[in-house]
């Protein structure tokens, strides 16, 4: 093994981070395209990485240069300092390589954020990506933000729609995409959206919120958290009885399911052993 510590970005839609560098090896997380890494020790084809919310082991050929910003274009003969960011506000969508065809590059994830180059051809906007390269993205799957508040804060319902949007995709632990999802992962992805960085995991994440909730007062965009003797899994409320969850042991898919008994797609296993509620929009 070789020791390094160095700055370097996710260079593909979703890479996995591992506990131990082997494939087999547990899936702690995923890190979107961009993602900051530093880089420490090296052991063959995996590097040891620190997140800004975890820390594991990814293929090193995931890893490239940050990005180095420059000038966007925004007429024909007019450039601007690089401080427009594409946010993708899709689940998912195309990284195209050029601007007027459909070859792709490879598909990216609802939150990514890449710095924009061109913004003069209708329809796409060029960005740039990790190791001095650049593809193009659809107008339609991406919001424009400027400086550096590119997550502003937003509408529960605008947070929780988010979350609806995923209904049907499957559930993988560690998994933060539309590829696959886990509980904590659904959480902090929406909340990132609506403009709150909470941490990763479940029992982080309640430990981090400081607004506890009565079971009677839930409201829409509230956490719930799970556990019998620990936190175990988080959902998302709806409203005042229903909740949306990554469910990875009766339906392994993001669901809805409800705290009233009269309700079909109520849960009698998690009634049974909820550990709080928290409020993250105060």
């Amino acid at each position: 093994m070789t020791t390094t510590m160095t700055s370097f970005a996710v260079s593909v839609g979703v890479a996995d981070i591992r506990r131990c560098p082997d494939v087999a090896s547990e899936l702690v997380t995923q890190a979107l395209m961009n993602a900051p890494v530093a880089a420490g020790e090296v052991a063959g084809e995996w590097t040891h990485a620190t997140l800004s919310d975890y820390t594991g082991w990814l293929r090193s050929d995931q890893l490239e240069e940050p990005v180095n910003r420059g000038f966007c274009k925004v007429g024909e003969h007019c450039r601007t300092p690089l401080q427009l960011m594409a946010v993708i506000n899709k689940p998912r969508t195309a990284l195209f390589a050029r601007a007027e065809n459909n070859d792709t590059l490879g598909t990216l994830y609802l939150s990514t954020a890449l710095p924009i180059v061109d913004t003069t051809v209708p329809g796409r906007v060029q960005v740039v990506l990790p190791g001095e390269r650049t593809g193009w993205l659809s107008r339609d799957d991406v919001v424009i933000r400027e400086g550096e508040e590119i997550y502003p804060r937003a509408e529960t319902g605008t947070i929780t729609g988010y979350a609806r949007a995923f209904l049907g995709r499957p559930y993988l632990w560690g998994g933060t995409s539309w590829e696959g999802i886990d509980c904590s992962g659904l959480v902090q992805l929406c909340y990132r959206m609506g403009g709150y960085i909470i941490p990763r995991d479940a029992d982080q994440q309640h430990d981090f919120l400081p607004c506890r909730i009565d079971r009677a007062a839930m409201r829409q965009g509230d956490l719930v958290f799970f556990g019998s003797q620990e936190i175990t899994h988080v959902a998302m409320a709806l409203n005042n009885k229903e909740y949306i969850h990554a469910e990875g042991q009766n339906y392994n898919q993001v669901v809805i399911n409800s705290f009233d008994p009269a309700d079909a797609h109520y849960y009698p296993r998690l009634d049974q052993i909820v550990w709080a509620i928290k409020r993250v929009a105060v």
